[in-house]
């Protein structure tokens, strides 16, 4: 019960419009929600290149949650997950002759082909997806320092040392391989959308990874647009607090699929259960800590 002294987790889920803050406990493949807000707070460019616009945005988000931690024994960690469009992730294909060592020099100058901005303004995170014996594919994905010390200063100002960032589409792909969603689709092509307050975030999966992910206004999204990212799409996963309006959205291009995620965790909020669907990210965070402990302990 909310007010009780006990243990708790963190989330924080940012966006452009808006800061999402939930306080959680885990009790086995239970959720509760203990608290939930979400904040309408601009993360425009002003937080990230104006002292006092910055100092506010860390202050308001600090401040809430300092209040709100006093309800409980200890929050224990807090992780964050974001996704916006200046996050990049690319698929690069380079000579399968290439030795280990070279891979990151050749990744390095693909990347300068098609980043804009100075390579230093970004942590770097690659991984070989396959090697068919004439290339390598390499997923690279290209993440701006600008966020994780932004969060990082929240981080330390409301003093929670076990933290973590995750981008959503590396949650997502976590909890699609832990419920077999690639492996049931084979090589086919599926999109995920999951529709938040005012934009999408649109991932295309085929031969069992991540292709691509954008972020697009929902205002802005089009007939011309939906059909160039589903267009091969054998079916659409859609997640997040979603609508009927919403779905209308994307059903157009192809089916919806379905796919159970009460069998994993339940969610309680305010003691009714929820849709787990709108929570995915501390689903595939929690699911990615279990299997983390099993391995451990194994």
């Amino acid at each position: 019960m909310i007010g009780i002294k006990e243990v708790v987790h963190l989330n924080i889920y940012p966006t452009k419009y808006s800061c999402k803050i939930i306080f959680f406990k885990i009790d086995n493949n239970k959720i509760e929600i203990l608290s939930e807000v979400d904040k309408k707070i601009l993360m425009d460019n002003r937080v990230f290149i104006e002292k006092n616009a910055r100092e506010e945005y860390i202050n308001e988000i600090a401040t809430y949650i300092l209040n709100e931690k006093l309800k409980y024994k200890k929050c224990e960690s807090i992780f964050i997950n974001i996704q916006e469009n200046d996050i990049i992730l690319k698929n690069i294909k380079i000579d399968s002759d290439i030795k280990k060592k070279a891979i990151i020099k050749a990744v390095d100058i693909e990347i300068k082909e098609f980043c804009n901005s100075s390579i230093n303004n970004y942590c770097i995170d690659y991984k070989k997806m396959y090697n068919d014996g004439v290339d390598t594919e390499v997923q690279v994905v290209l993440f701006p320092k600008k966020y994780i010390d932004l969060f990082s200063e929240i981080c330390d100002r409301i003093g929670i040392e076990k933290r973590a960032m995750h981008t959503n589409f590396n949650l997502l792909e976590r909890l699609l391989l832990k419920k077999n969603v690639m492996e049931s689709m084979n090589n086919l092509e599926f999109g995920v959308v999951e529709f938040r307050e005012k934009d999408l975030v649109i991932s295309i999966f085929s031969n069992r990874m991540i292709k691509n992910s954008y972020v697009i206004k929902k205002d802005e999204f089009t007939q011309e647009i939906g059909e160039s990212l589903f267009g091969k799409c054998k079916s659409i996963l859609v997640l997040g607090e979603k609508c009927i309006d919403d779905i209308k959205m994307v059903q157009i291009f192809s089916k919806i699929m379905e796919i159970d995620f009460e069998n994993d965790i339940e969610y309680i909020r305010n003691y009714k259960r929820v849709s787990p669907k709108e929570y995915f990210n501390i689903t595939a965070k929690i699911i990615n800590w279990k299997m983390r402990r099993e391995k451990n302990e194994g």
